[in-house]
């Protein structure tokens, strides 16, 4: 996953459905909003300089109105906000009216300039003087600069009714807010010509004038052109001299964006949705008010947009009804929905889950699946994919999910992740995804009712984990993809684990051959050897690696790959992964390991999902660990009927879920004691632990160490350029590869033992490494890294 903070990411959509956050539209949208600007720009140019047709209304100064009345219409039919279409009605109206209609069917002289104009009626709103434009500075100082840039401009209703289709294009960040102080050179300009204007005309003043409506008419219109690079606004938020005008007065004014930072939720949907690029949330957190209004046009989908009802719109009916509040359900004319609270599939009763091996809940309903997946607030930075290792688009495919669309959503997981239906079920959501959830309470479930802050928004973190692998095995049924382009490239992965398949799932469908090489019998590794039945369905995880040998990936299972068989996979495939994970269990100093009926979690998981496993009924089985690891071997150990105690030497490091289970199945949990010694006579049959200085003595008929694994690699790596550290681990760049350029490694064996989830983004980005090292640009990199150091310096000139 990148290190750059996400967010949220533009979704295609049909040009029918326009919102506040911005939409990717498909590219006919896109060509036919750039027609229309340069139908606008050459009616202008028409009427200026080149005169044809007699300047027709289709190709005059005129043709911009018509242009927003007819995309205007579309906007509101399209719009899904309530007062966002009532805003774009009265902007559509006011300009298509007072801009349009009246001087087109009354025309009138300019005051000044001395020609019919174009500007707005009684007499021109941009000729200083007038009783027009002082009435509107004073309806500006009032109500803020949206009585103009969000009701009744021009600019902006191009912007707002044609720019549409590229909202999404906006540049935000330091640099690009820093640069709206461009706009004052403008408003100097503009100020120029106001004091020039009092006077009498002259060949100076004249000059004056005209080049300022030259740059203006440059600027205006340059930008339809950029807006495919810079966004929609751009003219408004950098170059317009009038705005920078009204800007000044939202400041001196009434006018205000105030923020209760005691129910933001930090969503910063906010920001997201502002054309201007104004730091809405970050100005609201810092100051409880946004301190760059002079950007601000109005447009109020910052409020609307706010799910908890933090922002509100202030002006001078403020001074006079102080209860007002121009919140969003104000501004809607209706209250905010209601937050459903979380809610997961029923568990099992605890003495049906003991009894069997199937997983311990009912199935999700796809009613409350759609319910629970509406609660996603869509959030403007989404934590939960900032804090997933595999960035998946977890706002998307719940949005799909929301609207019943289960195989969207699917195909949507299928993008970022090979094997969703494991990571719903084995990830620890809670310190992951829904950790990073703005509904979620804290960052440790389990997550209980109660409200907090922003309208009882943070009533628990939306369900994404039980989502993802409800999705995720409606996944298995998706149609395989058609096979990518050959890239003529062949790559070997060794082992079969998360790691391995994920390299292997994007190698293939990026077109190179990939045979998965694997010691054991049966693919998946840990997977498919560590985690027990009643957590992981096989079934499952047997179809996943079934489509990717549909897909084209060669398994070859039960093949041992020692130093021979190493050197000729590198001799014969252009790049080699090795996915070989964490499988020995961590040494330990204990005094009794030795004993008959103590062993490691490993093997007793082993021979669990091997259904070799003895029956333990009546046996008093000690697990000594604080990992899911540790709740696996419980957990197994009470469905074959022993008496279980889990001890650990600190606090357990299991996830809520899972301790919580063990718990409802009988298992005894005891934090903080360290063991000391294993006791008997040949076979254990005592085990001696201190809690809190004071010792604890059980009887016990057999202990499981479940106290972690450690990455064993061959010796022999060492000979190809492989460079280990001290804990034995395999040394890769940040793409995954290794000394040898070649080679790449990822998962348990370059991190150590972690999660499911960390080892397939590790396969996933070593794989991406190999894409870029075989393409033209890569292979030109590593040659040049070749020979670089073998050039001679030249010797400076004395």
């Amino acid at each position: 996953m990148s290190t750059s903070l996400i967010t949220h990411q533009p979704r295609a959509a049909s040009p029918a459905t326009q919102g506040s956050l911005p939409r990717r539209y498909p590219l006919w949208v896109q060509a036919l909003s750039m027609a229309a600007f340069t139908l606008a720009f050459v009616g202008w140019l028409n009427e200026t300089w080149l005169f044809w047709f007699d300047n027709p209304i289709w190709l005059n100064r005129y043709t911009e109105y018509a242009i927003i009345f007819a995309f205007g219409v579309w906007r509101i039919v399209s719009e899904e906000n309530p007062y966002t279409r009532k805003r774009l009605i009265v902007l559509v109206g006011a300009v298509t009216g007072l801009w349009w209609l009246v001087p087109w069917l009354v025309p009138m002289f300019e005051p000044y300039i001395g020609y019919q104009w174009g500007q707005p009626v009684f007499p021109a709103l941009h000729v200083p003087g007038t009783i027009t434009f002082f009435v509107i500075l004073a309806a500006v100082f009032l109500f803020g600069r949206r009585v103009i840039c969000g009701w009744n401009c021009p600019c902006v209703g191009i912007r707002e009714t044609v720019g549409f289709a590229f909202r999404d294009r906006t540049v935000r960040g330091k640099w690009a807010w820093a640069l709206r102080h461009m706009k004052w050179f403008f408003f100097i300009f503009y100020a120029g010509v106001i004091v020039v204007t009092l006077y009498p005309p002259n060949a100076w003043t004249v000059s004056f004038v005209g080049l300022f409506y030259l740059l203006v008419a440059i600027t205006y219109f340059g930008t339809f052109f950029a807006a495919p690079l810079i966004g929609n606004r751009a003219y408004c938020r950098y170059l317009c001299p009038y705005g920078s005008t009204f800007g000044l007065l939202n400041h001196a004014g009434f006018y205000g964006i105030r923020m209760d930072k005691e129910k933001c939720v930090d969503c910063q949907r906010c920001e997201q949705v502002c054309d201007m690029g104004i730091p809405v949330w970050r100005q609201g957190k810092e100051s409880g008010r946004v301190t760059g209004i002079e950007d601000c046009m109005g447009c109020a989908r910052c409020v609307v947009s706010c799910p908890s009802e933090a922002l509100e719109i202030r002006d001078v009916r403020n001074w006079f009804k102080p209860q007002l509040k121009q919140t969003a359900s104000h501004l809607l004319g209706k209250p905010l929905p209601a937050s459903a609270p979380r809610e997961l599939p029923a568990p099992l009763p605890a003495a049906a889950r003991v009894a069997g091996w199937e997983e311990g809940a009912t199935a999700f309903d796809p009613e409350l699946a759609r319910a629970q997946a509406a609660r996603c607030l869509d959030c403007g930075v989404p934590g939960c994919r900032n804090a997933c290792p595999l960035a998946n688009r977890i706002p998307d495919w719940l949005q799909a999910v929301a609207k019943g669309d289960r195989a969207g959503a699917a195909a949507i997981l299928a993008e970022t992740t090979p094997l969703p239906e494991v990571c719903g079920a084995l990830c620890p959501q809670h310190r992951l995804c829904e950790g990073g959830c703005t509904r979620a309470l804290s960052l440790s479930p389990p997550f209980e009712g109660g409200v907090g802050g922003g309208m009882g928004l943070k009533n628990g973190a939306v369900t994404i984990g039980a989502l993802e692998k409800w999705v995720g095995a409606a996944g298995l049924d998706l149609p395989l993809p058609a096979p990518a382009t050959p890239l003529g490239k062949s790559v070997a992965v060794i082992g079969a684990g998360p790691a391995g398949l994920a390299c292997a799932d994007r190698l293939i469908r990026a077109g190179a051959a990939v045979t998965v090489f694997d010691r054991n019998r049966v693919a998946g590794g840990l997977l498919a050897t560590g985690v027990p039945a009643f957590k992981l369905d096989k079934t499952q995880l047997a179809r996943r690696i079934a489509r990717l040998e549909s897909l084209g990936v060669r398994f070859e299972q039960g093949v041992e790959v020692d130093a021979e068989r190493f050197a000729s996979l590198l001799d014969n495939h252009d790049a080699v992964f090795l996915g070989t994970g964490a499988q020995r269990s961590r040494p330990v100093s204990l005094p009794g390991r030795e004993l008959d009926r103590v062993g490691d979690a490993l093997a007793f998981l082993a021979l669990v999902n091997a259904g070799a496993a003895p029956r333990l009924d009546g046996e008093r089985v000690l697990v000594l660990g604080g990992g899911d690891s540790a709740m696996d071997c419980a957990r197994a150990a009470r469905r074959l009927g022993a008496q279980v105690t889990a001890a650990t030497r600190g606090a357990f490091r299991a996830s809520p879920k899972e301790l919580e289970a063990a718990r409802e199945e009988g298992v005894t949990l005891l934090e903080n004691h360290a063991p000391q010694a294993l006791t008997g006579d040949g076979s254990v049959s005592g085990a001696r632990l201190e809690s809190g200085g004071k010792p604890v003595e059980l009887a016990v008929d057999r202990v499981i160490l479940a106290l972690g694994q450690v990455p064993a690699p061959p010796p022999w790596l060492v000979a190809h350029g492989v460079k280990l550290d001290e804990a034995g681990r395999i040394v890769v760049d940040a793409r995954g590869r290794t000394g040898h350029a070649r080679l790449y490694a990822g998962g348990d064996n370059t991190r150590g033992p972690d999660l499911v989830v960390t080892a397939m983004a590790a396969g996933r980005l070593a794989a991406e490494g190999m894409l870029e090292a075989f393409s033209l640009g890569g292979r030109i990199k590593e040659q040049s890294r070749r020979l670089l150091p073998a050039m001679p310096m030249r010797a400076k000139a004395a």
